[in-house]
């Protein structure tokens, strides 16, 4: 396979990654399953030791969701998104080398990251904290405000602030997502310039900054895609758990039916872990497609390859090609 270096519309892209996901099937799915067992073994951990779990019963303030639901809720995004962030470096390095014909292996990708291991884990954490944790401190500052002038500035008596309780939890929520969802896209390039380019984590987040412009709803958009694609493979799993559990073993009688429940949830884990490893590379892989589709619209790098290829450039080799991934001169300069 090699790269087609032309602007692309979102079709194409998301064409292409299917097209790059199938040369390399084996090597991006085992590298999704690291983070999928490591979510999950978390998980595991909680229901039989630590018993974090949400209150089940109570007021739904948000998409079903009790307070302590959604609290639970995030905290397991928050260790899910790290996690993915952690491999998101290695199906960068896969998905690049296999656009310019290459056939890399899981093994090569992981020894590219940890040659620098502490610029990696830099990167994974200032990303998951600027997409992150930064709106949700942001956004839970602004509600603790708005909460203390109502109460203390405003007078706002507690018979009025408990219907207002929900929903103005109900409107953080949506701005932290909302939030989440624009400095997600602004910043998705960061992770394919420090594995394409060699930029320190910082410089790789100012440099996608740049070049994420005029492309971020389509990055918005190819997300929820892929998340609607794990939604329905995750729900119709565990739907075909419940009638294996409830109905179709349900009539067995002794441990099996004291058991059935920790078995539907030790099974809704492995469901969701493996929908994880099946899905999880499309948007890193689409990612790295939308990293060169930008350079092709702001920098013409499409034809910057063309003169590479002509001898009219430099000798320095450029990203994905003759496997090197240090940053060429240009490259420097640009970021």
């Amino acid at each position: 396979m090699t790269a087609n270096l032309r602007p692309m519309n979102l079709g194409e892209i998301l064409d292409r990654t299917i097209q790059v996901y199938r040369a390399r099937f084996a090597a991006f799915a085992g590298l999704a399953a690291l983070p999928a067992l490591a979510m999950m073994g978390l998980q595991i951990a909680n229901l039989a030791w630590w018993r974090l779990t949400p209150e089940l019963y109570g007021r739904r303030i948000f998409l079903g969701y009790t307070p302590q639901g959604l609290v639970y809720a995030i905290a397991v995004y928050q260790v899910s998104l790290l996690l993915g962030l952690l491999a998101w470096p290695a199906f960068s390095y896969i998905a690049s080398r296999v656009c310019f014909g290459e056939q890399p292996t899981l093994l090569s990708a992981l020894f590219w990251c940890f040659a620098r291991w502490r610029s990696w884990l830099w990167l994974a954490v200032a990303s998951w904290g600027a997409v992150l944790v930064l709106p949700e401190v942001v956004v839970t500052g602004l509600l603790i405000g708005v909460v203390f002038l109502l109460l203390q500035v405003f007078k706002v008596g507690d018979s009025a602030m408990t219907p207002l309780g929900p929903q103005m939890l109900l409107a953080a929520v949506a701005m932290g997502w909302v939030t989440f969802l624009w400095l997600s896209a602004a910043l998705l390039l960061a992770i394919p310039a420090w594995t394409l380019e060699g930029l320190p984590a910082i410089r790789s987040l100012r440099r996608s900054w740049k070049l994420s412009r005029g492309g971020r709803m389509r990055f918005i958009f190819a997300r929820f895609m892929f998340a609607a694609v794990a939604w329905v493979l995750n729900v119709s799993l565990i739907w075909i758990l419940y009638l294996l559990v409830f109905v179709v073993l349900g009539h067995l009688s002794g441990w099996w039916r004291f058991s059935r429940v920790l078995f539907y949830q030790g099974g809704g884990l492995l469901a969701a872990a493996v929908v994880s490893a099946l899905v999880g590379p499309l948007f890193p892989i689409a990612t790295t497609l939308f990293y060169y589709d930008q350079r092709i619209r702001h920098e013409g790098y499409d034809i910057e390859r063309m003169m590479e290829a002509a001898g009219l450039n430099g000798p320095e080799a450029l990203p994905g090609e003759h496997g090197s991934f240090a940053p060429s001169g240009a490259e420097e300069g640009l970021a």
